[in-house]
């Protein structure tokens, strides 16, 4: 599902250090080196190319990409050192510009894609790496911000502390009576109600996927069908929520687009979407988006940005034919 590739032998670490210095060094750096190193290598094969940088020149790579890179490559310098980050780290600098800048819905939204649209144990990667940067807990960050208001605020606090069982079970019975309870919220407009929000925030995915099935079985009606017609205003950001759990590429496929439609692009909404999903299910995303605009997530790159910002994106996206 992921769409990084790596080459075949791979380099070690410290051969991989030892070039992007020579890519760094010299009259001017060698763009293009440092693009095709960093986007075909995985998140913890960086994190190792990392420390034998540190280790051979005595500095930190995220330091020199930073000093390197102009301020005015304003879309290409934030892609690469997002790539040369940890994924916790690079999510905990998302969460904390979620709560400090975006704010509302926003800022809302980017919490749930971070709490929900990945593993359990990568929000605990996050949340210990909140914890080292702002020197604070993500939890408390979020409980005690004035961006939130409650309900919404319990709500993502809920959804950062929560464990879930990652496996495939689920129990029939138990998703048959939280459909009834989801039914009841989204007829009452009532979607952050008590027992939904403990339903939605500590069920597994497999379970949550279970309790859509039987909603849409037990009503005859698609899920989202019945949350777009609910007036509460919480239903968009549900639909995000059961979206990340269930199928985390419809969401993100549908993010990528909004970030290229209209006047200008979302530079950082469309980065963030294909960095942070490239290692994760980025196949999936394009076999979506291929589906549901006809036409492919490449060809809206090279028509909506250009140079080595769209070529970092070509690289992370990986190839895929026309439809």
């Amino acid at each position: 599902m992921a769409s990084i590739t790596v080459p075949h032998p791979l380099p070690s670490p410290t051969e991989d250090a030892k070039s992007l210095w020579k890519a760094f060094d010299g009259m001017g750096k060698d763009d293009n080196a440092i693009k095709e190193l960093l986007c075909h290598r995985t998140s913890a094969q960086i994190s190792q190319i990392a420390r034998a940088y540190e280790d051979l020149h005595k500095e930190k790579l995220m330091d020199r990409i930073d000093k390197e890179f102009s301020f005015l490559q304003i879309h290409s310098k934030p892609a690469i050192m997002q790539l040369a980050m940890s994924p916790a780290e690079r999510d905990a600098k998302w969460a904390y510009k979620a709560i400090k800048e975006k704010k509302g819905e926003r800022g809302a939204l980017m919490i749930i894609e971070i709490a929900c649209g990945s593993s359990p144990d990568h929000l605990i990667a996050v949340r210990k790496a909140y914890s080292t940067l702002y020197s604070r807990s993500l939890e408390e960050e979020i409980a005690f911000s004035s961006a939130f208001k409650e309900p919404l605020r319990e709500f993502l606090v809920q959804l950062v502390t929560s464990y879930r069982y990652n496996g495939d079970n689920a129990d029939e019975s138990s998703a048959q009576s939280e459909a009834a309870i989801l039914y009841n919220g989204i007829q009452a407009n009532h979607l952050l109600q008590d027992q939904v929000m403990r339903m939605i925030s500590l069920r597994s995915k497999s379970q949550v996927k279970a309790t859509i099935q039987h909603y849409e079985k037990e009503y005859g009606k698609t899920f989202e069908e019945e949350i777009a017609a609910c007036t509460s205003p919480f239903s968009d950001l549900m639909k995000v929520v059961i979206r990340c759990l269930v199928s985390p590429e419809k969401h993100f496929a549908e993010v990528i687009r909004a970030s290229m439609e209209g006047l200008g692009t979302d530079e950082d909404a469309l980065t963030r979407g294909v960095v942070s999903r490239a290692e994760i299910d980025m196949e999936l995303i394009k076999e979506e988006y291929k589906r549901r605009y006809k036409v492919t997530l490449t060809h809206d790159v090279k028509e909506d940005t250009s140079g080595l910002y769209m070529d970092i994106l070509l690289a992370l996206i990986g190839p895929e034919k026309e439809p």
